[in-house]
């Protein structure tokens, strides 16, 4: 295979590079490696799910994708999305709509703008606690009410160690968390050219269209508020308005920092 470099961990990587890995997939890696690579994936989720009801979280992001089609392929079809609807980029809903797998279940936190009004702290937060509080209202929240309200033994997740996601104690793959909502990544040592590989070979390339946006291979899926930029508070308002100005309109009848943008484009009403 000809040598195409690849991206490091998301948080330190470019979105260029996740791009030029994209265009060049098939010179990375090859079907026969990734489908190699895939039945290993279906025979170990098999194994750790034997005999167990098992479930996975779904978000239509990459790694996601990648989860489905080994989850699919080992006779897991129900999955749980957990969204904000109010908060989500409305190109991204539509998408989700279109392409959603035949088993899932819609989970909404019902965070709207009211509730980002009464926590300004939460709107484009770049400290990792307030991150972290973000994934346990939307996606964290879904997965415990799905693994609960489905009757389930074990959730199969996404999680990778090339991006820093915590997996089990010790480098494992599997974890019971003090609600007793047993977590399984059964593609946690895969590399993002492996996860693009199968959206490439298996999905036809179908992306979210979230991955054409300015910085969407950095920021990826998620609400709004949580797509964050080490270049500060200003410019990610900026972000938002070249991403969904439908979307930056709503959040300036709320935020003057948003309306301030409006403004600098003439876009104010």
């Amino acid at each position: 295979m000809q040598k195409v470099l690849t991206p490091g961990r998301k948080q330190t990587a470019s979105n260029e590079a996740f791009q030029r890995l994209w265009d060049n997939i098939e010179k990375v890696v090859s079907r026969d490696h990734i489908e190699s690579l895939v039945a290993d994936a279906v025979l170990t989720i098999r194994s750790k799910t034997a005999n167990k009801k098992a479930g996975y979280a779904w978000s239509g992001g990459k790694d996601s994708i990648a989860l489905q089609v080994v989850c699919e392929l080992s006779g897991i079809r129900s999955c749980v999305i957990g969204l904000s609807q109010a908060l989500e980029y409305p190109h991204y809903l539509s998408w989700i709509h279109l392409n959603k797998p035949a088993g899932l279940v819609t989970w909404d936190a019902n965070i709207g703008y009211q509730w980002l009004l009464q926590n300004p702290h939460m709107v484009f937060p770049e400290d990792s606690k307030h991150l972290a509080t973000w994934y346990s209202l939307i996606q964290h929240a879904a997965q415990k009410d799905f693994y609960k309200n489905a009757s389930l033994d074990i959730i199969c997740l996404g999680r990778r160690h090339q991006d820093g996601n915590y997996t089990g104690s010790g480098g494992q793959n599997i974890y019971t968390d003090k609600s007793g909502v047993t977590r399984f990544s059964p593609i946690a040592h895969w590399k993002h050219e492996h996860v693009l590989a199968v959206c490439h070979y298996y999905k036809n390339r179908n992306l979210p269209p979230i991955y054409d946006d300015p910085q969407g291979w950095i920021n990826g899926t998620g609400v709004w508020p949580v797509q964050t930029s080490s270049l500060g508070r200003e410019h990610s308002w900026e972000l938002l308005y070249q991403i969904s100005p439908e979307t930056l309109h709503i959040a300036a009848d709320y935020f003057n920092e948003a309306k301030s943008i409006l403004q600098n484009h003439g876009k104010a009403s």
